[in-house]
C-alpha cells in the first residue's frame, strides 16, 4: 500500500495544471447532456474541509512523530486515512525518527481526537457552492449519490449539517466492507453507480484530488469533472483575492514612490 500511494503520487504530482477554467466547465455541460447518473466526492468537492482536515492532520502526526507537510496532504488527497498513515509510518522508518510500533490504525484514532477537538474549537466546514449548485440543478432529474474516502459518520454529519444530504440517492464511504480497496482503485465509485442503478458509463464523477481522478478514469465513468478547475472553487478565488491584494499594494508602493519628492 505504501508504495502504491508513493508511486502513484510521483505520477500524479504534476496531472493538475492550471488549465483553462471555462474550458473544463465547457467540457462538463457537455458531458452532462449525455449523462444519466452523478456522483460526487465529499471533502473539497461538496463540503469545503480541506483547511480543517489540514489542522487535523498537522495535529495528529505533531504528536505521532511524522512529517506530513501542506504539499503531501494535497496529493495524497482522495486516498482513505488509513492507508495515508500506512504510507507515512514506512516512507519514514528508514529516517530513524519513527515509532515503530505505530500503526496506521491507532493513528487514525488520533486524528480522530484532534478532528474532534477542532470541531470544539467551533471549525466547521461550509458547502462548496460552485458544486452544490450542480447537485440542486440535477435534483429530482437524474440520481446522484456521494462517493467519499471520508469517515461515513463525518460524511453523512457535513452533508447534513449543510443542508443537503436529503438531495442524494446513495452515499458511499471507503470504510464500508464492499469498498475492498480505496482510491485510486475505482472500487467506490462502482459502488456508487451500482447503489444508484447507472452504468458507470453513463455517469458523470466530480472529484478534487488525482486519486479521485484516476479511480473514475479507472471505474470507466463517462465523463471525470476535476472541480479544481471551476472558477468559483475556493482555491481558486482565494488565489485571485491573494493576487488582487498584492497587485494593489505593489501599485500603492509604486504610487508612493513616485510622489516622493
Amino acid at each position: 500500500m505504501s508504495s502504491r500511494l508513493s508511486s502513484f503520487c510521483s505520477s500524479a504530482s504534476s496531472s493538475f495544471s492550471s488549465a483553462s477554467y471555462s474550458s473544463e466547465e465547457d467540457a462538463l455541460e457537455g458531458a452532462l447532456l449525455n449523462a444519466s447518473g452523478l456522483v460526487f466526492d465529499c471533502d473539497g468537492t461538496l463540503i469545503d474541509a480541506m483547511p480543517i482536515y489540514y489542522k487535523s492532520w498537522s495535529r495528529a502526526c505533531e504528536e505521532l512523530g511524522l512529517e506530513f507537510p501542506i504539499e503531501q496532504f494535497y496529493a495524497f488527497a482522495g486516498a482513505p486515512v488509513a492507508d495515508i498513515f500506512e504510507t507515512l509510518i514506512q516512507d519514514q522508518k528508514s529516517k530513524g525518527n519513527v515509532d515503530t510500533k505505530l500503526t496506521p490504525q491507532y493513528c487514525e484514532s488520533v486524528k480522530r481526537r484532534h478532528h474532534k477537538d477542532i470541531e470544539r474549537e467551533g471549525a466547521i466546514p461550509g458547502p462548496i457552492d460552485v458544486v452544490v449548485s450542480i447537485v440542486k440543478r440535477f435534483h429530482g432529474k437524474m440520481p446522484m449519490a456521494v462517493a467519499s474516502s471520508g469517515w461515513r459518520d463525518h460524511v453523512i454529519s457535513n452533508l447534513e449539517r449543510v443542508g443537503i444530504l436529503h438531495l442524494f440517492d446513495a452515499v458511499v464511504t471507503a470504510d464500508e466492507e464492499v469498498v475492498k480497496c480505496g482510491n485510486p482503485a475505482p472500487d467506490i465509485f462502482l459502488v456508487a453507480a451500482e447503489r444508484i442503478n447507472v452504468c458507470p458509463t453513463k455517469c458523470v464523477g466530480f472529484e478534487d484530488a488525482d486519486f479521485g481522478m484516476e479511480a473514475l478514469k479507472r471505474a470507466g465513468y463517462w465523463y471525470a469533472s476535476d472541480v479544481r478547475l471551476f472558477h468559483m472553487y475556493p482555491r481558486n478565488v482565494e488565489k485571485r483575492m491573494l493576487t488582487g491584494q498584492k497587485q494593489q499594494v505593489d501599485g500603492n508602493i509604486v504610487e508612493n514612490e513616485c510622489k516622493d519628492p
